[in-house]
């Protein structure tokens, strides 16, 4: 029975230029992911040089000053010296979220969240630095990954494969035949079921890996494993589903209009519901909502600014330097700046609280519903394996909010004890731990 099976895939040429088709969607979908990796790591590389050329410049000009070959710059900002000027105005270092090995398999959310962050004493400055915007219509739309294809375009094909093994036997009067040998129906049926899915798994299998080695992915992981796993299980659902549906004794034509129906249902309807419903229930405030509430916050904060300094050196009489005239401008400042900013962080973080946990009230419910369609469950996970899913991406946020704390420490403790920066201090400037 096998053999006759595979002969009779073989031999038709409709399945050949479906193979053909996937093998093209596949390859495809692999080069856009790609070069969308590849894009971002030009990005990556262009902000580091960027940074390297800035501290590798100022690191020279220190060491003409300490040796006395050159004076210090009259304008402080430009001084590599002053602990304000090296890790704010044109300092700060980038923080980077590397594209992980398999991100080439989904675009997830990396076309929405920034992967580089430009962190200094003032605060981080998410990929402001970054000129290459994305084309709205393909944010809303989404890309041409293979996310996609499996997710919309594997259904489709597995429904060709199988909607008609019973109904063909019917229609073409061979199935009285089957029926009078000793066999059971269901378990001839089963059979011929199993053999398209194991057929299915190892040539999108052997598809896929084909495709990311041309594309020069690393698919020497576990996370890869993850992927074939649940392509496989993904595969299984739909077959398991034509297996029903071949069940019900209902012609070729029913058959595959119930399957377009379920596909429509689990691909396109739960998908559409579930947001739909998680957006009315945690609805989330709108771009300018929340702009306009971070404006009228700042002012609010403005209004307090005096309120907080004179508590402040009430508690800390020593360090006002607020009494009369203070010669170094510059320096009166930083001082109150630096007080300010610790307090305007506090200030912000309630604020964006309210925000940030309507948002995740919105995700983790979206996430309880999404064991209602197979479709969410494979993007997610292909997500998760690529770091393309919003989790991914807030991880990396609030590591840049962490770091940016530990960035202005160091420097606040230069400045707050009057010491110089020197050249060997350039390398013990905090780093990001992992990139």
């Amino acid at each position: 029975m096998i053999k006759l099976e595979l002969k009779n895939l073989v031999r038709n040429p409709l399945v050949l230029i479906l193979v053909l088709f996937l093998f093209v969607f596949i390859l495809f979908a692999a080069y856009n992911g790609k070069s969308r990796v590849n894009k971002q790591l030009e990005g990556i590389e262009l902000v580091k040089n960027k940074e390297n050329t800035f501290y590798t410049n100022h690191k020279t000009i220190l060491t003409a000053i300490e040796k006395g070959e050159q004076d210090a710059p009259r304008r402080v900002f430009e001084d590599p010296s002053n602990p304000v000027a090296m890790g704010n105005y044109y300092g700060g270092v980038y923080l980077i979220s590397t594209p992980a090995p398999l991100a080439a398999i989904s675009n997830g959310q990396s076309d929405i969240f920034p992967y580089y962050s430009k962190v200094n004493i003032s605060g981080t400055n998410a990929a402001k630095d970054n000129d290459n915007f994305e084309n709205p219509l393909n944010i809303a739309t989404g890309g041409f990954d293979l996310a996609f294809v499996f997710v919309f375009i594997l259904p489709l094909l597995i429904i060709a494969f199988s909607y008609n093994i019973l109904s063909s036997e019917k229609e073409q009067g061979t199935l009285r035949l089957l029926l009078s040998m000793p066999i059971n129906i269901k378990t001839w049926l089963l059979k011929k079921i199993v053999f398209r899915y194991v057929f299915i798994v190892l040539l999108i299998s052997t598809l896929l890996t084909l495709s990311l080695i041309i594309i020069g992915a690393n698919i020497l992981n576990l996370s890869y494993l993850t992927l074939l796993l649940s392509l496989a299980l993904y595969t299984l659902f739909w077959f398991a589903l034509a297996f029903l549906v071949n069940l019900l004794n209902k012609s070729s034509s029913q058959n595959i209009i119930l399957l377009l129906g379920t596909w429509l249902l689990f691909v396109m309807i739960i998908p559409s519901f579930v947001n739909i419903l998680s957006s009315s229930i945690y609805p989330s405030p709108s771009r300018v909502e929340y702009v306009t509430a971070k404006r009228a916050i700042e002012k609010e904060f403005e209004k307090k600014e005096e309120a907080i300094l004179q508590n402040y050196y009430a508690e800390n009489p020593s360090e006002n330097n607020a009494q009369g005239e203070t010669v170094d401008r510059f320096r009166n400042y930083w001082n109150k700046n630096f007080i300010l900013l610790n307090e305007k962080d506090k200030f912000m973080e309630a604020f964006e609280g309210k925000f940030e946990k309507q948002s995740m009230n919105q995700r983790n419910f979206a996430n309880s519903l999404s064991w209602f369609s197979p479709a969410i469950l494979l993007q997610n996970t292909m997500n998760e394996i690529a770091e393309t899913d919003t989790q991914h991406y807030l991880n990396f946020q609030n590591e840049a909010k962490q770091f940016q704390k530990e960035w202005t420490a160091y420097f606040y403790n230069k400045y707050k004890n009057h010491q110089k920066i020197t050249v060997e201090d350039f390398n013990n400037f905090p780093k990001q731990k992992n990139n």
